[in-house]
């Protein structure tokens, strides 16, 4: 479902009802100085993936984290000053998103007002590096009690 416009003329993406998934590519294409229609598949996967974490529970700190692994992997010498900024604002694009998505299906009746969240980070991150036969053992840790809870 689209989310409402409510207004053409409003002053930014959230309130037009526009995804997010442009305003994060441009803000990484900026930190990462890829402008060419070459990088827009890998700044499509990048977006996607920090709209993912952001939507699974992670924190800004885990998407600068992410940022730097990028920066890593890439050999960039580039100075990491800025990540934890960008790391916040890709947060914050990815979270206003989402919240005014879910409020519109509230709004709409397609989802009850106390609906559970979909999933947390750390089962996200499990489907997507463990092994099904590592994934079901997770899984399995996960919803036994552990030693800490109280009776």
């Amino acid at each position: 479902m689209k989310p409402t416009i409510i207004s053409k003329k409003a002053g930014n993406w959230v309130d037009r009802g526009e995804p997010a998934l442009p305003t994060l590519r441009r803000v990484l294409a900026f930190f990462f100085d890829r402008h060419t229609p070459d990088h827009e598949p890998w700044l499509d996967d990048h977006a996607n993936t920090i709209l993912g974490m952001v939507d699974a529970g992670s924190t800004e700190v885990h998407v600068a984290a992410y940022l730097n692994g990028i920066l890593r992997d890439g050999g960039s010498d580039r100075e990491t000053l800025h990540v934890r900024a960008t790391a916040i604002a890709l947060w914050h694009i990815g979270k206003a998103a989402l919240v005014r998505d879910f409020a519109e299906r509230v709004l709409h009746g397609d989802v009850p007002m106390n609906a559970p969240t979909p999933d947390t980070f750390g089962h996200w991150v499990a489907t997507r590096i463990l092994t099904p036969k590592e994934l079901k053992q997770f899984e399995s840790d996960s919803a036994a009690p552990s030693e800490n809870d109280e009776d």
